[in-house]
């Protein structure tokens, strides 16, 4: 029996409801744009708790936990399977479904195959990228490989974790580049804290990218710094 049934009040089950309400069933005829973040949660979940006195639907509980974490499947899709197991009406099972589920998610965002955009501007950069930070307290640096087109061929994370010059490896970043036939490359990294002025050592990665790039005749298009609001082009303050 999983946790927290006691918060629940009676209510009819999923199998009661009209098909066109039921989430796998709306999402089988209308597709699974058209369903909210709730109802998608709901198919991953999908059963909800039962006692003798009360029961919650798999909807209740993907509502309760994404109000638990501000609304925001960002949010909710940084926390690890532990964090996502204890929250109410959840249980291991729930919680690790969903942690693999985001992680499936972040793996795909990491590899663009089908949706390969043009980054010919730091917006279309930060637009491409954002998703990928929502909600991040690490510093994380990702490198985006690019045809000659200018197109996303493959995006990798190079390091988690405070970034200084000694973390970021030239050698592995170009070593990257090399391996995806790219020709081109943009840097970008997070600050979570929100603010997005460069660092001493933004601006040594970003030279040392940079002539390490000339040399291989694989040029660094941009650095980008990132944060919940915004972003910075290093090539736009000068430094690329």
């Amino acid at each position: 029996m999983e946790k927290n049934e006691a918060q629940i009040g009676n209510k009819h089950t999923l199998r009661e409801w009209p098909d066109s309400e039921k989430p796998r069933e709306k999402l089988l005829s209308q597709g699974s744009t058209k369903l909210t973040d709730v109802e998608l949660l709901a198919i991953l979940l999908r059963t909800g708790i039962r006692s003798k006195t009360s029961a919650l639907t798999a909807l209740d509980v993907a509502r309760n936990l994404l109000m638990t974490f501000d609304n925001s499947l960002g949010t909710l899709a940084t926390r690890d399977a532990l964090e996502l197991s204890n929250a109410a009406g959840m249980g291991t099972v729930k919680g690790v479904t969903l942690a693999a589920a985001f992680e499936i998610g972040r793996r795909i965002q990491n590899n663009p195959v089908v949706n390969n955009p043009l980054l010919n501007n730091p917006e279309a950069v930060h637009n491409f990228i954002m998703r990928d930070f929502a909600g991040e307290k690490r510093e994380i640096f990702r490198v985006i490989a690019l045809s000659t087109s200018g197109k996303v061929k493959r995006v990798k994370t190079m390091t988690e974790g405070t970034l200084s010059a000694s973390l970021v490896d030239a050698r592995a970043v170009f070593k990257f580049a090399i391996l995806e036939d790219a020709a081109s490359i943009i840097v970008v990294h997070n600050h979570p804290s929100g603010k997005l002025d460069p660092s001493k050592e933004d601006i040594q990665i970003t030279k040392d990218l940079v002539h390490s790039g000339e040399f291989l005749d694989i040029p660094v298009h941009d650095h980008l710094i990132v944060g919940p609001t915004g972003y910075l082009s290093m090539k736009n303050a000068g430094y690329v």
